[in-house]
C-alpha cells in the first residue's frame, strides 16, 4: 500500500510537470474557445496513455526475463487485468492535481511575452 501511494504521488508529479510545461499552450486553447471538459479530457488521455504505455512494458519486460530468475511467480490473466485497473485508478487520481491546475489558467496567459 506504501508502494501504491508513493507511485501515485510520483506519477501525480510528473502529470503536473507535464502540465506547466504545456501552460501557454493551454492557455491558448482557452483563447480559441476550446472548452473546459476538451482541455481536461486531453490531460487524462495522456495520463492514461502514459500508464498503459508503462504497464505493457512492465509487462514485455516481465515475459521477456522470466525465464532468468531462480523462482517462479506465476501471473494469472486475473491478477494482470486487477494490475491494469489499479494502474488506471492511480493515474485518474494523479492527473486530478494537473486537471485543478489546467482549470485555474488565464486565457490571458497565451497574450503574455
Amino acid at each position: 500500500m506504501i508502494l501504491m501511494l508513493v507511485a501515485t504521488a510520483i506519477i501525480a508529479l510528473i502529470a503536473y510537470t507535464m502540465t506547466l510545461d504545456k501552460r501557454r499552450e493551454i492557455a491558448t486553447l482557452k483563447l480559441i474557445g476550446a472548452p473546459d471538459r476538451r482541455i481536461v479530457g486531453l490531460i487524462i488521455q495522456q495520463a492514461l496513455a502514459m500508464g498503459i504505455i508503462g504497464l505493457l512494458f512492465g509487462a514485455v519486460m516481465v515475459n521477456a526475463i522470466v525465464g532468468y530468475f531462480p523462482r517462479r511467480v506465476v501471473l494469472q490473466l486475473r491478477d494482470g487485468l486487477v494490475l491494469a485497473g489499479i494502474v488506471v485508478l492511480v493515474r485518474l487520481l494523479a492527473s486530478t492535481i494537473s486537471v485543478r491546475y489546467v482549470l485555474k489558467i488565464d486565457s490571458a496567459t497565451a497574450l503574455a511575452g
